[in-house]
This record gives C-alpha cells, structure tokens and sequence, in this order.
C-alpha cells in the first residue's frame, strides 16, 4: 500500500509538472475553462439527443379501402380545434432541435418519435408544412394566428413496416408518444428547443428571422409571444402535466386518456387542483374502423355519442376552454364554454370514418394466406371467439329521451332535455323517444373485470376516482369522470352547436350522430368489439401488454413479461411487432399494475381470466390464418363462406352534410373552393 502511495503521488507531480509546463497560468486557465466547456457541452448534448427509432422505408401500401386521396388527406389534415397550449403552427415548423441547426420536425426525427411521414413526404394544401399525419393548423378567432392542432388521425393512423415497405393502417393505432415526459421523447425535447431558443441568441435570431425578418418590432412581439408560450409549457407541466400524476410510463402508443381528460378539464380547466389524479393505466389509441356500428364506445363502453366522445377528447387533448375566471370562479353567459373545438371538422372526420374499410391483407407483401389452415381458424374462431366478439348484429335502438325540465332517466346524473329534444323525436306510450338511424347496429357486450381478467386498473379508476365539480354543479357530490362529462357537456354542446349555426331536428341528429342522444353507463368492465383487421393493430389487449396475437392466444406462462415496443417492423407469422430492443423504443414491464398481461386467456387451468380451453400450436395458427382475412370479401368463396364478411353488413345512412362540414373546416383555415371534396367516390 505504502508503495502504491508512492507511486500515485509520483504520477501526480509529473502531471502537475506537465501542467505548469503547457505555459503562462493565463494560458492554461484558459485551457482548462474550455476543457470543462466542452466537457459540458458533450454531457448535455448526449442528454438532450432525441430518443428516436431509426426506419428506412421506401414506399407507401394503403390497407384500407373505401377512401379516396383527397378523403384520405382530409381526415389526415382536419383540424379539430386542439392546441399545444398556444403553440403557433409556423413555430413549430421553424423550431430547431437543442444544440443544433436541424429542425425539430424534420421528416426523420418526427418519424423517429413515431409519428406518420411519408417517404420523401412534400408539402400540400392541406399540409403547408409538411408536418406528420394529424399535425394540422387551425386559426385563433381572437388573435388571427395560425396555431398547431393535433388533429384525430395523430393518434388514430397506423403503420406496419415491412422489408422496406410502410403499410399504412388508416383509423389504426398509432405509436408516437405525444404524452410521454422522458429525456429524448418529442415533448421533452420540444420544450427544450423552446428553452435554448429563448436563451441562446443565434438560435433565437435564426429562429426570428425565418418567421418575421428584421422588422425589430415584430421580433419583439414574436419573443412576448414565445415567452407566453413557454410559460404555459412551465404552468402545464407541473399541474395537470406533472409526471407525478402518470407514474406508470405510456410509451410508444399509449396514454391514459380517460385520466389526463380528468386532469386536464376537471383539475387544470376548472383550476381544481384537487382534482388532480393519478393515471396510472395506459391504454393502446384503439382502432376506429366500424366505430360507427358501436352502440357504446371507449373501452370501458362508458359512453355512446360520437360528438360528445370527440368533445370531451379534445379539451383532454388540450381545445382551449374558458370555465373559471383568474380568481376560480364559474364564468357564466357567452364567457363560459369559449373554445376553438371544431365542430365541422369533427363532424367531417366522423363521417369519413363511416366509409373506411378494415385493412386487406397484402398477399404480394406479407405472404399467400394458407387456405385450408384459415378455413380450420374460421371454425375455431366460430367456437372459441364469437360469442364475445360477434359481431352481434342488432336492431337499432329507440333511445328514451328527457320530454322536460323535470324529466329524469335511469342512470343518468344529469340530461339538458332541451338538447335530448332538439333531434329527431317520437312518441310511444307517453314517452319521448329518437329512433336511430342506423339500418342495423352492434351491439358490444361487457365482459366483468373479473371474469375476463385483464388488467383491471383502467375500468377501476374510471369507476372509484371522483372528481369535485361543485364550481358547476353548488353542493354537488364528486363524481366520477364519465358524469363530470356528462354534466359538462350537456351545457357545452348545445352552446358549440348555437356558434356553429346547428339547428333543426334533422341537422341536430346528424351532428349528434345518426340521432344518438348522449348517455352515460358506469361499468367495471370492459367492452368486447369485433376483430375486423384487427391483425393490424399491434400490440392487444386494452394496454398493449401482449405483443403479438400468437401471444394473446398462448398460456400466461408463455406471453413474454417484458418486450419492446417502437419499432414498426412486423411479424406475420405472429401477427404483431417486432420486439427486440432498438433505438427509440421503450421497455414494456408487465409486472407493474396498468401493464399487466394476465386475462383473455385459453388454458385449461382453471384461474381468472379463462375464458377457452387450451389451443394447441397448430390451432394457435389456424385462428391466425383466419384472422388475416377475417370479413375479407376477397377470400369469401375461398373460405367457403365467411359469416363475418363485411360486404354484407349494412351501410351508414347517406348525406352530403359530412362533405360540407369538410369543405367549412378547410375554408377556416384558408382552403376554398372544391379541390377537397370529402366525399368524393373511391371509385
């Protein structure tokens, strides 16, 4: 030891001598200042390098027919009144990424975050800025500026990668991870652009000049401006945004959406601070096709209206909204309920989604379907999977409506009779009543947490978190966030619908959606929906806990406990993604509570959960060889009939209001005439 002393003490006089050797103090101050500079720079450019997955594609194959390009585009590009707290859609465009030149939403980084980009994707009409799918822009009526919405296809638009090719998935999950507060991912690395852009001031002069030039005194107002913004970041994230409150990590393709609607809306709208709660249960952004067939929506089925869904999803996605004043209290006349939520471009996008098709399997691509093996998998699906997932065709539902003031219905917490009787209403036996539109519709059963054993934390805090809305209802009890909703919304929509100019019984219904009035249900339980294409709608169950169907259909003892998720490369012998780690992804744990992959299972053991015996390996693959082309009207005769063929179910009811909601929604953001006829055939 002594001598080991000896020696480190050697070394460290010969260093010292060399340092003094090197010249003047000045000089080698100078030295060791630009040393720990550099240093520094190095460890926070490799903090602040962006977590992202690295895809080489060369070539787009859409899945899903019944759209045309420009519908396509149109439900790519419709805005639905979402901001990212006052984001300006031209800063977005312009901003740079941290300790770089490189625009933040450059083709490459957005599709890293996992966004939808087209290979060498160029700028439209729609798209001036050549943004991913579902980054579109609509117009402040208050400040006349141009700010960025994340509009539904952001989060509702998939894509497989495969040897090259991205088969895009329209109305598919997508997996980007807008939500997600971790070092690298897109909404981290955005605030700290804004942060260097507002420190540093070359970036901030070619930042300014690309947007206003040398005019001094638009720069000027451009940084109050950038300032404000930055400051709303600040005021977000340590409230309703705080990572406190999202313990569990949603990840490429998951948010807690029902939970970040409450803490939005109920904690950061109302200016409630008790009202913020944790969201701990990631969910997968479910796939849309069909939706429209639904009698009851969201996993836990907790709701049933297309414009009242789509309202309440926008504040949680961050619409504008005036509640309260600066000191907390309820505003009251014109003042409450102000927003920007679009009500033509959700009635425009909803429409659009009623002609969308499940997606084709591509036979060139991914592989001939065996055809004896998918004939097997139709008489085990039949066997093993159709009684909960049907689809169970029904007749379109009489919903009793609220014919006054006093009226009450069972269940409900509150109804505006008013809005109830607004659309297209019958009378039966003294009762009030509006008569769905659709031909026929599907009616979704609940399974119990308990029976069908998945995860329950989703549909627990549903039911058990309560929320204090006593600012909009005087000595109200708190509530869960489906009644906080409803009573919300019930003044809300009604208010959107006078602004917009919504009158009449016919033209009521058909915003409502084919003459849905809005209701509530309260269920610990999740909802069972047809399986349509749903091959491609990696990774399954409610919280992307199992990878791959092949998974989904094997024992809990075989469904990997931890895997990756983020790379789009698929998997069609198995039906899911590829689940290696890459860059960019994020490592799923199924053993933390709202990640749990337990349920749904096929055993013969008998534990919660089960709901089919035990399938062997070749019966695993039988059901997967259907499932490719499950509903496929091309593989009917081939199957020797298939009784889930979607050709044969009913259609949506026609109008030309969907179109013209299109066409107002594009005209608010500057786009005239007919180049954009959303409801062009496909033809």
């Amino acid at each position: 030891m002594l001598n080991l002393w000896h020696w480190i003490r050697g070394l460290l006089r010969a260093a010292a001598s060399l340092w003094r050797a090197l010249g003047p103090r000045w000089f080698r101050t100078g030295v060791a200042v630009v040393a720990v500079v550099l240093a520094g720079y190095t460890a926070l450019a490799n903090y602040l390098e962006p977590n992202l997955t690295r895809e080489t594609v060369y070539r787009v194959h859409y899945l899903n027919e019944g759209w045309s390009d420009q519908q396509r585009q149109s439900y790519y590009y419709t805005p639905q009144g979402t901001e990212l707290l006052g984001m300006d859609y031209d800063w977005f465009v312009n901003l740079e990424l941290p300790l770089s030149h490189e625009l933040l939403a450059s083709e490459s980084n957005m599709r890293g975050w996992g966004f939808v980009v087209d290979p060498n994707q160029r700028p439209s009409k729609l798209n001036p800025g050549n943004l991913p799918v579902g980054l579109t822009r609509h117009i402040d009526p208050h400040s006349g500026r141009e700010r960025l919405d994340i509009g539904c296809a952001t989060c509702h638009t998939g894509e497989l990668h495969y040897q090259g090719t991205a088969l895009r998935v329209d109305g598919g999950q997508a997996l980007q991870s807008i939500p997600t507060a971790k070092r690298g991912e897109f909404i981290t690395t955005l605030g700290a652009a804004v942060a260097e852009t507002l420190f540093n001031p070359a970036k901030w002069d070619r930042f300014a000049t690309r947007l206003v030039g040398d005019d001094e005194d638009r720069r000027r107002e451009l940084r109050a401006q950038f300032w404000q913004f930055a400051g709303n970041m600040m005021k977000f994230s340590t409230t309703a945004g705080a990572a406190k409150y999202y313990p569990v990590e949603e990840g490429r393709g998951r948010t807690d959406a029902i939970g970040r609607i409450g803490n939005v809306v109920f904690g950061f709208d109302l200016q409630e601070p008790g009202n913020y709660k944790v969201a701990d249960a990631p969910a997968s952004y479910p796939f849309l096709w069909d939706i429209w067939r639904f009698d009851w929506v969201q996993y836990t089925g907790f709701t049933n209206q297309p414009m009242t869904r789509n309202v309440g999803e926008s504040l949680g996605v961050m619409a504008p909204i005036k509640l309260v004043d600066a000191d907390g209290n309820l505003l009251s006349g014109s003042e409450f309920g102000e927003t920007v939520v679009d009500i033509d471009g959700m009635h425009c996008v909803e429409g659009l989604l009623r002609s969308l098709k499940p997606p084709k399997w591509p036979e060139h691509i991914l592989g001939d379907i065996d055809i004896a093996r998918a004939r097997a998998g139709k008489a085990l699906f039949a066997d093993q999977c159709a009684f909960c997932h049907g689809p169970h065709i029904a007749e379109p539902y009489d919903w009793q409506v609220a014919d006054g003031p006093d009226a009450e219905l069972p269940g409900q917490i509150a109804v505006n009779w008013q809005w109830d009787m607004a659309g297209e209403v019958s009378r039966r036996d003294g009762l009030a009543y509006r008569a769905d539109w659709r031909e026929t519709m599907w009616s979704l059963p609940w399974i119990a947490t308990d029976v069908i054993g998945t995860d329950p934390k989703l549909a627990d805090n549903f039911i058990d978190n309560r929320y204090d809305i006593s600012k909009l209802i005087p000595d109200g009890e708190p509530v869960n966030a489906g009644y906080g909703l409803q009573l919300l919304l019930n003044n809300l929509v009604p208010k959107l619908y006078q602004q917009w100019d919504i009158d009449g019984a016919q033209r009521v219904a058909d915003f409502d959606g084919l003459n849905v009035p809005f209701r509530i249900e309260n269920k610990r339980a999740y909802k069972s929906r047809p399986l349509h294409g749903v091959w491609a709608t990696p990774p399954f169950l409610h919280n992307g806990s199992v990878p791959t169907i092949y998974d989904l259909l094997s024992p809990l003892r075989a469904r990997p406990q931890t895997f990756y998720v983020g790379n789009r490369e698929y998997d069609p012998q198995k039906l899911g993604y590829v689940i290696g780690p890459a860059p960019g992804s994020f490592l799923m744990d199924t053993t933390i509570d709202g990640n749990r992959n337990g349920g749904h299972l096929f055993t013969d053991v008998d534990m919660p959960g089960r709901i089919g015996r035990l399938l062997s390996e070749r019966e695993r693959f039988a059901i997967i060889e259907y499932l490719k082309v499950m509903g496929n009207p091309d593989f009917d005769a081939a199957l020797g009939g298939d009784p889930l063929n979607w050709d044969n179910y009913s259609q949506a009811p026609v109008g030309d209001s969907t179109q013209q909601a299109c066409i107002n929604s594009h005209r608010s953001i500057g786009i005239g005439g007919d180049h954009m006829l959303a409801q062009e055939s496909a033809q």
